[in-house]
């Protein structure tokens, strides 16, 4: 297969390295992804500056943009012509379940490849700090491997995620629906040093509507959860 990968974490971040290398040795990969964190860009576009590219390594490009104009960059430009397969955002460090989706570069860099008629698929590990990628490993190319077949004459969009867990804990793959997610709605206020407001936005732990089927009653499951 011929694969383009994106990220949002930028193309330094371990889980789009990780990807890189476990699909190079059998496929023609790419990686066009920002050259720095891009988290929560959504599907941002870069429409009044100009972008700048460069090659760090064989096949691996860094874009002073958004996910989305990576894909763009790497499909209308430097692959152009090049007859892509598919194209896989991630591995993001953290989840992408429910509502995250609509915030996620992650999942933008997936969504801009369908636009593009090649099916996008946005990988996530489930995490809130160090990452287990394990699961990712063992899983994945077999994921995609029977995925493939059916998505190659189609423009489809998945979402999937993997619990933060070693792989051997993995109960197994669940094919599911988004979840449902309520937040406190927090604006933090504080002072700096020189006695100027700055605010954060946040809030406490979100909480789930626990409906079977959803993305995160699998995950919370220890499954795969495929949306």
């Amino acid at each position: 297969m011929k694969i383009l990968i994106t990220n949002d974490d930028g193309y330094q971040a371990e889980g789009v390295n990780i990807l890189f290398n476990m699909l190079k040795m059998d496929n023609d990969v790419f990686i066009f992804a920002p050259d720095r964190e891009r988290s929560g860009s959504s599907h941002c576009l870069t429409l009044h500056q100009p972008l700048r590219i460069k090659e760090i390594s064989n096949n691996i490009f860094a874009v002073t943009g958004m996910p989305t104009d990576c894909i763009l960059i790497a499909l209308n430009g430097f692959l152009k012509g090049m007859d892509i397969d598919i194209i896989l955002s991630g591995i993001n460090h953290g989840p992408n379940l429910g509502e995250d989706i609509f915030y996620s570069g992650t999942v933008a860099g997936a969504f801009e490849g369908m636009m593009r008629n090649k099916s996008g698929i946005a990988i996530s590990v489930a995490s809130f700090g160090k990452v287990d990628f394990s699961g990712v490993k063992d899983y994945l190319p077999g994921i995609l491997q029977k995925l493939y077949p059916i998505i190659k004459d189609n423009r489809f969009i998945l979402n999937i995620n993997f619990p933060n867990i070693p792989s051997r804990q993995i109960k197994g793959i669940r094919i599911t629906k988004l979840g449902t997610r309520r937040y406190d709605d927090v604006i933090v206020k504080k002072k700096d040093p020189r006695g100027n407001d700055y605010y954060w936005i946040g809030g406490h732990k979100p909480l789930w509507e626990n409906e079977n089927g959803t993305d995160y009653m699998a995950i919370s499951n220890n499954y795969i959860s495929i949306t």
